[in-house]
């Protein structure tokens, strides 16, 4: 229904009823009007012909009384009349008079007769009028009334609708299509009433004061549309960049029902292909890492108790890689029917769990360097006890059978100081004696021996690029640690293969070190060793680098390898990458750091030195240890020298004041009750300036060492050492403080 006819209905019963009223009213006028105007000239025309009639009647001349009164009658005067008298009795009435009160007016006048001072009474005229005439013309009336107020209301009703209409109807009616034509967007809408442009803006009612509030309201609606909108876009590119994700699904079925672009992402999937799958039967069921089942059996039990809770899931992509995925999990509060649904949100936490695994790699190395470096000084002085009580031993025995068993003992008590030592590189705690190296001349020397190593099955080649940048690395540990990696190819080509050892220049970019932790970009020198062998999988790869990890069989494989290489690369400032595929074969690379130097140094070596330096040498020797101390003493002794023993630094400065020369310093650089190596012989060469200096040291600490690197000048003997290792120490001392003395 249109409000044109519903404004027509409400008028209709309004604009009757006023039509009503009006007639009524012209009735009543009319009909009070026509009753008084009846009885005044009733009442005048009685008044006025009283005089006549007495006189008449005094006269007793009836028959002109009786013609006068019918000619009251003929002429419409009155409907009746009537002349009584007493005496003499006289009764004259003309036209028909009616009983009923209410339809005539009567009205009678006493006639009279005056003579001198008295009066007397002739008789009674009486006149009577209907009251029909009156009806007629209220009839008359009435209609005419009826006949223009039924004009007036319909002129009034069509001014009324046009004034509604222009003024009221069409602006509202512009107001609803304006409304109506509202798509949706807020920036188009806008109502016009039509006002002209002559209109005054003085003449504004409430309808444009409505507008104005519609206008107001849409302008206050665009800007918290826009504040909304730019706290959305903020929200969603924040989480685009956090990598979260949203979704919810049917629990029963799993089926997805709705998913953003991010949460899709994550599964490398469109919003379309997310939406046709079940997060259950085809993501967990399928992809979900086997580890991590129970997991999700216990997040399900916890969502059919209405739990929300959380968890982190492996999940593999197409490519067989599995990426950590963190996903939170709610209940949807208001559902209906047998199941409900699950809103969940995730992300992608891979790269934080690497960081998590880093750190609890770099935990699990400083932990691994605090046990080693506690166990590494008590067990290298037993392993030094061991190995020099042999060493003397060995020399009091003639026979041949007894001395392989000396030869069998030193031997282990070798492999045992390799193992501390290997630990030691893998927590970067071992001390190093860097130097200016082309490792294409180290890869030369070593040629043979590598040779050796791998056996006759495997052809090994070694290429070197032309222009080689040199490199600044201890020459010994970077030997060890090629000849671990390869002695481990050679085990993984157990039917013979090939091994390539090449060697170049390389340069990691800053992409590359800020995919991978603990390397800095810049030019290395680059050692990289490959072998056609059985190969490791991803998962073997994410733990070879672990301390005791060894895909060997028991018994012929310590684990230790690929850490003390990686440990020992690190603490040079390198980095050690390995790539591998299963029965394709592997490749280790170690980028070790360029330094910008003309040419190497090669270390002076000290062959051949002979116990006849130690004939009547001045020797003080500090050793925590007792036995060590007494094994030491006793091989120092053997070979002439003359030895001040003292465990701990207080005990040595006291001695000190009563010993008169000492040529030899031979300190261990742990110590207990709070002086350390480097500060007793800092108090001895006080009084010994000249003496020459020897540490010994089963786990330096920083006490000599300062990042991974022995203090310039400083000459250090790893425990457990042999008798030609102190003689070579002590030649090599006696020429660094002495270079034209004979070696």
């Amino acid at each position: 229904m249109t409000i044109r006819s519903t404004l027509n209905k409400s008028l209709i019963l309004p604009i009757f009823s006023l039509v009503l009223v009006a007639v009524a009213l012209v009735a009543i006028f009319t009909h009070e009007t026509g009753n008084a105007q009846l009885e005044r000239r009733i009442n005048d025309l009685a008044e006025g012909s009283a005089v006549l009639f007495e006189e008449l009647l005094w006269q007793t001349d009836h028959e002109t009384i009786e013609v006068l009164l019918d000619r009251y009658v003929s002429l419409g005067a009155v409907t009746a009349a009537q002349i009584t008298a007493s005496s003499p009795r006289f009764d004259l009435q003309v036209g028909e008079r009616t009983a009923d009160d209410d339809s005539v007016y009567r009205h009678s006048r006493t006639l009279l007769h005056r003579e001198a001072d008295s009066i007397q009474q002739l008789g009674t005229l009486t006149l009577e009028m209907s009251r029909e005439g009156v009806w007629q013309t209220v009839r008359v009336h009435v209609l005419q009334a009826l006949v223009v107020a039924t004009l007036a209301v319909i002129a009034t009703t069509i001014i009324i609708q046009h004034l509604l209409y222009t003024r009221l109807i069409d602006p509202v009616l512009r107001i609803c299509k304006g409304l109506d034509k509202w798509e949706g967007d807020w920036h188009d809408f806008r109502i016009d009433l039509g006002r002209g442009k002559s209109s005054d803006a003085g003449e504004e009612n409430e309808l444009d004061r409505l507008v104005s509030s519609i206008h107001g309201m849409r302008d206050h609606i665009l800007e918290a549309d826009s504040i909304i909108e730019s706290k959305e876009k903020r929200l969603l590119s924040a989480a685009r960049i956090a990598g979260i994700g949203y979704a919810s699904f049917e629990f029963d079925s799993g089926q997805i029902i709705e998913c953003d672009e991010n949460f899709a992402g994550i599964f490398d999937l469109t919003v379309d292909e997310m939406l046709q799958l079940s997060i259950r039967d085809d993501i967990l069921r399928k992809r979900l890492h086997a580890e991590d089942v129970e997991q999700g059996v216990e997040i399900r039990r916890q969502l059919q108790q209405g739990n929300a809770t959380e968890g982190v899931f492996r999940i593999s992509s197409d490519a067989g890689e599995y990426r950590y995925i963190r996903q939170l999990f709610e209940v949807s509060p208001v559902e209906e029917g047998p199941s409900f649904v699950v809103r969940t949100v995730a992300q992608d936490v891979t790269e934080l769990s690497r960081l998590q695994a880093t750190l609890v790699h770099a935990q699990k190395v400083k932990a691994i360097g605090n046990l080693t470096g506690g166990v590494a000084h008590d067990f290298n002085n037993i392993l030094a006890v061991i190995a020099g009580n042999l060493e003397l031993l060995d020399e009091l025995m003639d026979d041949a059978s007894a001395r392989q068993y000396v030869a069998t003992s030193q031997h282990a008590v070798e492999l045992g100081a390799e193992l501390t030592h290997q630990l030691l590189a893998f927590a970067r705690k071992q001390p190093l004696r860097p130097e200016i190296l082309d490792l294409s001349r180290m890869l030369r020397d070593s040629l043979s021996l590598l040779r050796t190593s791998v056996g006759e099955s495997v052809d090994l080649e070694v290429i070197a690029d032309g222009g080689l940048w040199l490199t600044e690395v201890d020459k010994t540990q970077l030997e060890a640690a090629v000849l671990n990696l390869v002695i481990n190819a050679r085990d993984a080509m157990p039917d013979g293969g090939k091994l390539t050892i090449e060697v170049g220049n390389a340069r990691l970019d800053r992409d590359y070190a800020e995919r991978h932790e603990e390397v800095q970009p810049g030019q290395y020198v680059c050692i990289a060793i490959t072998d056609t062998g059985c190969g490791m999988s991803a998962s073997m790869i994410s733990q070879a680098l672990e301390p005791f990890f060894s895909t060997k069989d028991v018994g012929k494989g310590t684990g230790l390898g690929l850490p003390m290489a990686f440990g020992f690369v690190k603490q040079s400032a390198g980095h050690l990458k390995i790539y591998s595929e299963v029965d394709r074969g592997t490749t280790v690379k170690l980028y070790l750091p360029r330094i910008h130097a003309r040419q190497e140094v090669v270390r002076a070596s000290y062959a051949g030195p002979s116990t006849a330096r130690f004939n009547g040498l001045q020797v003080f020797l500090v050793e925590d240890n007792e036995d060590l101390r007494k094994t030491i003493t006793m091989q120092l002794e053997q070979m002439g020298a003359i030895v001040h023993s003292a465990s701990e630094g207080h005990e040595v400065l006291d001695m000190a004041r009563g010993i008169a020369l000492i040529d030899l310093i031979l300190c261990d650089v742990i110590l207990p009750h709070g002086m350390k190596g480097p500060e007793v012989v800092s108090g001895l060469q006080k009084f010994y300036p000249a003496a020459t200096v020897i540490y010994m040291s089963g786990y330096t600490e920083n006490a000599i060492i300062h990042q991974g690197r022995l203090d310039e000048g400083v000459i250090m003997l790893q425990k457990p050492f042999s008798r030609q290792d102190l003689i070579a120490a002590f030649a090599s001392a006696s020429e660094s403080a002495d270079p034209e003395a004979d070696t």
